[in-house]
């Protein structure tokens, strides 16, 4: 009998044979440069003018209603003067992700809007829930965590798509796609998070955000767990379950959230999620 998708590929990973996708450079570079104490507003407008597209694109998101201020945003200078170099280099993650989002084969590339919007209603939705948890200095970290906690779901279709007509590769049903996805995506996002330097902790929450040991959890992954359980019960991403009660989520109490801030979040989800398809 023929390996399945999910045994071949995670073979691979373990031998280190594995070859990952490719993303927006510029994107990770920003990533770096946030970070660094000495970086210039000259420097960071540069690197943003190499990719024509993605400063089209971090103007359209900087200027939406999420981010927009009450004069328009028409310039990547005015735009990192405004939100700041960390909210700049997040956006452009976030605009260099949507466009990575898409495939040739059409079996793979009509899950792709699906799990975009999962991916920006789950960024959104995190930075919300981190300043209504009291953690608004951990904002954009949050953001940053909900944008990538899934990504190994978009690296495994990327590298299907890539490989798309090898002999090793069997017919690509939904259902073996969804095993596929359910098992690989965790350390599929880990090795991606690794492979990029972002900072431990997006790695760690790529690989852990189905643990449900809250004890042992940083709050980010509470964060992250608890906008699942709100994409699930408006119906973002694979995992619809519109009886979800979101207020008897261990990650709820352990966020300290009333259910009249768990009712708004729920609001902010349909909101972001209406947004998602008209901003990119």
């Amino acid at each position: 009998m023929s390996k399945s998708l999910k045994d071949m590929v995670g073979e691979q990973m373990q031998s280190g044979e594995l070859e990952l996708p490719v993303f927006n450079q510029v994107a990770l570079d920003l990533q770096r440069m946030k970070n660094e104490d000495d970086v210039q507003l000259d420097q960071i407008i540069v690197a943003i003018m190499t990719d024509p597209a993605l400063a089209v694109q971090i103007l359209k998101v900087a200027n939406s209603s999420f981010y927009g201020g009450l004069k328009e945003v028409s310039t990547i200078q005015q735009a990192v003067i405004r939100l700041g170099l960390e909210q700049v280099a997040n956006i452009a993650l976030m605009s260099a992700q949507a466009a990575a989002h898409d495939a040739h084969l059409k079996t793979l590339k009509n899950r792709m809007p699906g799990m975009w919007e999962h991916a920006y209603v789950s960024a959104l939705g995190a930075r919300w829930l981190a300043k209504e948890a009291g953690m608004r200095d951990r904002s954009e970290e949050a953001f940053l965590a909900g944008l990538l906690h899934d990504v190994g779901e978009l690296v495994l279709l990327k590298i299907l798509d890539a490989r798309a007509g090898d002999k090793d590769i069997p017919p690509l049903t939904d259902a073996l796609i969804d095993e596929a996805l359910e098992a690989l995506h965790p350390e599929l996002g880990f090795s991606l998070m690794t492979s990029w330097e972002l900072p431990g902790i997006y790695a760690d929450i790529a690989r852990n955000h189905h643990d449900s040991n809250l004890a042992e959890a940083d709050a980010l992954q509470a964060i992250v767990r608890l906008v699942d359980g709100g994409c699930a019960k408006v119906g973002v991403g694979r995992k619809a379950d519109e009886q979800l009660a979101l207020a008897t989520l261990p990650e709820a109490e352990f966020l300290d959230l009333s259910e009249i801030q768990l009712a708004e979040f729920e609001v902010v989800v349909e909101d972001v999620r209406s947004q998602a398809a008209t901003l990119f």
